[in-house]
């Protein structure tokens, strides 16, 4: 009896196990009929990690130092290292990736990150912003070309000493063109040159001023040079500029050395002194100094009433283009009686 129940426990056990098998192979699809989760058709695109971003379209440009460098046709991403370039930028449409910590224009390029200091560049801050394009500038980069390089990002020099016979709208032209923008460029100029001419005209009707000087005030006597945008304000209001193109230090800074005895012997019609800041009895005291010293007695300009505070907000750093000719013509009309 117990071995009859052995017996049958053991077939019972075999039948079960059977009954398992024929389940799990019923449920195993077969190699040639595809499953329904693989009915929708296969995508022809690779997998995301095989995938490649669009190549961008290049182009070899030679720089002001003379490199030859490899720069997107439409760049999207441009870094400027330094206030003027910043503005450039924004006058032709495109907001920069960074700002330096000196330009004080508009309010949404005050807002960008940062990348230091114009002559303090912080070139792990330049990583971070990760650049199609780098604009610098021979005055205050040309000590860093190497470590610039070797951030790998496309670095384009612009060098205004091979510039000084060029215009501030050549150089914007130029700009536009190095990064596509040259309609926007046009427009910006034709708009920026009817602006001009019509304080121009002003000058020209109500003074009899000819030719003038920007000079900033210090241990001597340093002038704005013609290829600084100081200088391009003279010559946008139809005032020729004294300071001639090729002197000593042209290259590195915007105000030259200009000595006092140059200046007596070009006698211009006007002089303009840079306001060291907005406070008002510091300018009133800077200007007593030049029209009370008997060096400068013999100009026109002292005698005409004519040696006048440039105001502090003149600079490429605090204003666009359209307002510093705006506030030296106003500056300058202010001197009709």
């Amino acid at each position: 009896m117990y071995k009859h129940k052995k017996i049958y426990a053991l077939l019972l056990s075999s039948l079960l196990l059977l009954g398992v098998i024929s389940g799990c192979a019923n449920n195993q699809t077969s190699p040639s009929t595809p499953s329904e989760s693989s009915s929708a058709p296969e995508s022809s695109s690779p997998p995301e990690s095989l995938q490649t971003e669009p190549e961008v379209a290049m182009k070899t440009v030679t720089d002001d130092l003379g490199r030859e460098v490899e720069i997107p046709v439409k760049p999207e991403r441009i870094l400027a290292l330094n206030s003027a370039r910043i503005e450039e930028l924004f006058s032709l449409g495109v907001t920069p990736v960074a700002k330096v910590d000196e330009y004080k224009i508009r309010e949404e390029g005050m807002n960008l990150p940062s990348v230091g200091q114009s002559k303090n560049i912080n070139i792990e801050a330049i990583y971070e912003v990760n650049p199609d394009l780098i604009l610098a500038h021979s005055r205050n980069h040309g000590d860093i070309v190497k470590a610039l390089e070797e951030t790998g990002f496309p670095v384009y020099y612009f060098d205004p000493a091979k510039n000084q016979k060029l215009s501030d709208n050549d150089v914007l032209m130029f700009l536009a063109e190095l990064i596509g923008k040259e309609e926007e460029a046009q427009q910006y100029i034709d708009d920026l040159n009817a602006f001009s001419a019509e304080y121009a005209k002003k000058i020209a009707e109500k003074t009899d001023i000819k030719t003038g000087v920007i000079i900033n005030d210090g241990d001597t006597v340093k002038a704005a040079q013609k290829a600084s945008g100081f200088g391009a304000v003279l010559e946008a209001l139809g005032i020729e500029n004294i300071v001639p193109d090729d002197l000593p230090g042209a290259a590195t800074a915007s105000f030259v050395n200009f000595d006092v005895e140059t200046i007596l012997e070009k006698n211009p019609d006007i002089v303009l002194i840079m306001a060291a800041s907005n406070d008002k009895e510091q300018n009133k005291a800077l200007l007593q100094k030049y029209i009370n010293d008997p060096k400068w007695a013999g100009l026109d300009a002292v005698k005409n009433g004519r040696v006048m505070i440039l105001p502090f907000k003149v600079n490429p750093n605090r204003s666009s283009r359209q307002d510093m000719i705006r506030i030296t013509a106003e500056t300058i009309l202010s001197s009709v009686k």
